[in-house]
């Protein structure tokens, strides 16, 4: 195993939202963020159900994001702890503890959890949290595995994407991107499904490849490299893919977010942003938030602009998720908003984890589940307003 990268990516990576340099052990942002917006009051935010789950991150810059199946949440914390919850009234279920350090959130399919530790080792786990295998990685991963039932695809913080059997850890094909000097400290969740994987690189790129042997379907560059100095060339694409349909939604840092088709890559619009997140895409819009915290509304049918504000400016916004006419986004300080897709108005805010909110919040059905930097998680649902 080559020696984890982390002390270099330290010095190199630890470029928050905003690209501005800060301490690799903070996650407070250098600019000055927007105070708290105020709110409209046209719909509401109401809290379901809410858990603390250990320490979360414990104080680490990490991504630990829960993972659902069915209807069972399962959260991991930092120091090992994974648990499992009722998504519906977050009644625990069950806990177990690793002899583990945790750095990749939980992924999940019909047979296996699936989580990474800080020592690079993708381990899988029963439903009940017994183990079932584990393997090494060739270096660290931030983001939770992803598999289809038969694969497992893991994506590593120097740009290796790699292919696991899903009953015994074997591996099955490795692709290596071309790392940039200089770039973000986070990855963007692999997508995958029955055909493909596609992914997102440091480099500006997203693939997609054969869930089988790892060949290249097809290739975009969402962002290209400009300027004398490493940080004004620094191009990154860290959101998700986020597949509606047969389209992917994408964003790049420095670049654009992009609507692609599905099957053959081929752009299908593009609006120059520069984001980190992936967009969220409701029945009519498509809501994008900007690295700087600008929010963004776009017509799906048209694709023209919308509306566009700076409420959240520089407050570290995650991706946003869609609900109903709403995308809900969450913040640095540890606030979930509910955004009127079709004008940008925030109608309801409500304070999730005074710690912050850096995973993205994930959708169950009428609803979202976040968890919060300081192990809070919980569900919320958005009752729509009169307007």
């Amino acid at each position: 195993m080559r020696a984890p990268a982390a002390a270099w990516r330290c010095l190199t990576t630890c470029i928050l939202a905003g690209a501005v340099l800060a301490g690799c052990s903070s996650s407070e942002p250098r600019e000055q963020p927007a105070p708290v917006p105020g709110v409209s009051g046209d719909a509401e935010i109401r809290e379901i159900w809410s858990r603390r789950v250990g320490e979360g991150m414990d104080g680490q810059y990490l991504f630990l994001s829960p993972g659902i199946h069915e209807e069972t949440v399962y959260a991991a914390t930092q120091n090992g702890y994974i648990t499992a919850y009722n998504a519906r009234n977050g009644r625990r279920d069950w806990w177990e503890k690793l002899d583990e350090r945790l750095l990749g959130g939980v992924g999940v399919d019909a047979d296996h959890l699936y989580v990474v530790t800080r020592n690079g080792e993708l381990i899988a786990l029963s439903h009940e949290g017994k183990e079932q295998w584990r393997t090494s990685l060739p270096n660290e991963a931030l983001v939770p595995p992803q598999s289809n039932g038969r694969y497992v695809v893991v994506q590593t913080i120097d740009g290796e994407l790699l292919a696991f059997s899903q009953s015994n850890g074997n591996r099955r094909w490795q692709y290596d991107s071309n790392m940039p000097v200089l770039s973000f400290r986070g990855n963007a969740t692999p997508w995958i499904d029955g055909s493909r994987v596609i992914a997102g690189f440091d480099n500006g790129r997203v693939v997609a490849l054969d869930v089988n042997s790892g060949a290249v379907q097809w290739e975009q560059r969402l962002a290209q490299p400009a300027g004398r100095t490493e940080l004004e060339r620094l191009v990154d694409v860290d959101s998700s893919p986020h597949v509606v349909d047969d389209t992917v939604y994408v964003s790049a840092y420095q670049g654009s977010v992009t609507a692609l088709e599905l099957r053959s890559g081929e752009e299908r619009w593009s609006r120059e942003l520069s984001s980190l997140e992936a967009p969220a895409v409701t029945e009519e819009q498509v809501v994008a938030a900007g690295a700087d915290g600008t929010l963004v509304g776009f017509e799906r049918a048209s694709r023209s602009e919308l509306w566009r504000h700076r409420e959240l400016a520089w407050r570290q916004p995650t991706a946003p998720v869609a609900l109903g006419n709403h995308a809900v986004v969450g913040d640095f300080e540890g606030y979930l908003y509910a955004v009127d897709a079709t004008d940008g108005t925030i109608d309801s805010r409500v304070l999730v984890d005074d710690e912050g909110l850096r995973s993205d919040p994930i959708r169950f059905r009428d609803r979202v589940i976040v968890f919060g930097n300081g192990g809070w998680l919980a569900s919320y649902h958005v009752r729509e307003g009169d307007r």
